[in-house]
């Protein structure tokens, strides 16, 4: 027999609640306000913010002026398998580039944790098709022998940041 919602959570203490509350709040109140125009940054193997951007954390209007490489990528996507970068920015403008674990296929990449402090600005996805690995910091986004395939997603507006309040 499935257990209700009412059910579920006659079973949790008080201080469970307000973590699993909070964790909702925060995730409601926190986002980018518009597109940061992401793109490949003066260095080859960065991200830029091409247009400023404006966003919220846990209610708190913070801003990021135009960056040339923001985001430092770290790590290995190997030849012909899928992963992601999650690009986050703090309310002090901290810029951080959070790396997934590949997988065969897009449906098979486990995307990584955002702390509910950060706000997601951006996804950038890598697929090397060419004829070596992606290796962050290292291989140029644009790389014609790598071909990386870099596929950038700005995020507006609610992000993945609801996901921070699954990992009670």
């Amino acid at each position: 027999m499935a257990l209700t919602l009412t059910q579920d959570l006659a079973g949790l203490s008080n201080a469970k609640m307000r973590e699993i509350l909070t964790k909702f709040q925060r995730a409601a109140t926190s986002y980018a306000l518009n597109s940061g125009a992401l793109a490949i940054g003066t260095t080859t193997t960065k991200v830029q913010i091409a247009a400023a951007i404006k966003f919220v954390i846990d209610g708190v209007y913070a801003n990021k002026a135009i960056t040339d490489d923001a985001f430092t990528l770290s790590g290995t996507v190997t030849a012909d398998l899928f992963n992601v970068f999650v690009l986050t920015l703090k309310a002090d403008g901290t810029a951080t580039a959070r790396m997934g674990t590949e997988g065969a296929t897009r449906a098979a990449v486990v995307w990584p944790t955002v702390p509910t402090d950060e706000v997601v600005v951006g996804v950038l996805e890598i697929n090397p098709t060419g004829t070596g690995n992606f290796v962050g910091g290292t291989t140029a986004l644009g790389d014609a022998t790598v071909v990386p395939n870099a596929v950038y997603t700005n995020v507006v507006g609610y992000g993945l940041n609801v996901a921070a309040f699954l990992t009670l």
